[in-house]
């Protein structure tokens, strides 16, 4: 029987794959439970099918990688490494066979690197080892070091000695003239830096200008822009956020505006940071972002509208490729890409439903009325994509294979 080894780092337990799929994310109801920052609530599933065991990525917000390898799908093989933050499964089939190389190539390929080998395990004391008897990668022989040359007796006044082994008085005074030299030459080292580090806090914090300068007197730096007065300062900030205000409130309805105002509040807080309106750019902050939340949840309600009128229709592939593509879009908004994992998980089991019911109409009627049956099955290979869609190819072949039979 199949099973999953599943390391976390500090323990590992097996978990055989006796379902003909079996779920594994964050959420407690999936059969494989990963408690990680890194994992989706569903992140990834894995299929038994007539071939083997075949991984399919669930849109998970990080992917999934097997062997280091990012993959949406990929047939499994023995000692195959499924690798989400830190955890690490690996999966054993001993009964496992080589499929055809068709079938390998429209499954998704290996995840285990050229040639189909598979790498040996980690020699770390934290991996849990692999099942043995699998292929194992032959272990590089190390090269020789390399020979360092012993040094020269001059090199080094420390290693001057005498015949006897011992070293000798003159030698001693030069060893302690020399340690005496490094030690001075480290203090100067030490005082330059203290006195550059001075210098450069001298410069930071002092005025740009004499306090005795009557020139300098009232001056005051605008960010980004050339020295002013006080009331310079204070008259081009009027005048810039003046523009600003005329300018979100022209915009304040207008969806596709809402960003740039956002852009505006930004650059003018930068190019003020102690602003005598706060209140006002919190204010127009806070409206375009309620707005261009609300806009983009109009955009997606449209979107998934769409989407669901395919799925009532039974066009199973075209629903099935907006909500990929949605799921794509909306990646890093939370909430809708959860309810996207959710109306994908419903279209693929209504798929597999009006699959079964298509297929008992097709069988009840292929002794008498083969052309029914077999429209009936062209039917099915369309509304399933014909293998554009990863979550029902299976669907497609057995379509095909029926298609052929009645011919």
């Amino acid at each position: 029987m199949a099973r999953l080894v599943i390391f976390d780092g500090t323990t590992s337990k097996t978990v055989e794959l006796t379902d003909a799929t079996t779920v594994a994310g964050r959420a407690p109801e999936n059969k494989i439970v990963i408690d990680d920052k890194q994992s989706s609530r569903r992140h990834f599933q894995i299929d038994r099918i007539e071939f083997g065991y075949k991984l399919v990525d669930l849109e998970s917000r990080n992917g999934t990688r097997v062997n280091d390898r990012s993959v949406n799908q990929a047939l499994l093989r023995p000692g195959d490494r499924i690798q989400i933050g830190k955890h690490v499964l690996t999966f054993e089939d001993p009964s496992f066979k080589e499929p055809p190389a068709d079938v390998v190539a429209r499954l998704g390929g290996a995840a285990s690197g050229p040639g189909g080998r598979v790498d040996a395990p980690s020699s770390s004391p934290d991996m849990p080892p692999r099942a043995s008897g699998l292929p194992v990668a032959q272990e590089v022989k190390p090269s020789a070091p390399a020979v360092t040359a012993p040094p020269t007796p001059d090199s080094d006044y420390r290693t001057k000695r005498n015949r006897s082994g011992h070293t000798t008085a003159v030698q001693k005074v030069n060893l302690q003239s020399q340690l005496r030299e490094e030690q001075k030459t480290l203090t100067m080292v030490a005082v330059g830096a203290g006195v550059f580090i001075f210098v450069v806090l001298l410069l930071i914090f002092l005025p740009s200008s004499p306090s005795g300068n009557s020139a300098g007197a009232g001056k005051a730096l605008v960010k980004g822009g050339p020295l002013l007065s006080d009331a310079d300062r204070a008259e081009k900030e009027a005048h810039d956020f003046e523009e600003l205000a005329n300018y979100c409130d022209r915009n304040k309805n207008v969806p596709a505006s809402f960003q740039e105002i956002i852009n505006r509040v930004d650059q003018f807080e930068q190019k003020y940071p102690r602003s005598l309106n706060p209140a006002k750019l919190k204010e127009f902050r806070s409206g375009a972002s309620a707005g261009l939340k609300s806009s983009r949840n109009a955009e997606y309600t449209e979107a998934e509208k769409l989407a669901a009128e395919d799925l009532r229709k039974n066009d199973f592939a075209g629903g099935l490729k907006k909500i990929r593509e949605l799921l794509t879009k909306y990646k890093a908004d939370a909430d809708i890409h959860d309810r996207l994992v959710k109306l994908k998980e419903q279209a693929v089991e209504d798929a597999r439903k009006y699959f079964q019911t298509r297929v008992l109409e097709a069988d009840a009627v292929k002794a008498t009325r083969k052309d029914e049956a077999r429209e009936i099955y062209q039917g099915l290979l369309k509304a399933m994509g014909s293998n554009s869609i990863p979550e029902l190819d299976d669907y497609c072949k057995i379509a095909r294979v029926s298609i052929e039979g009645l011919q």
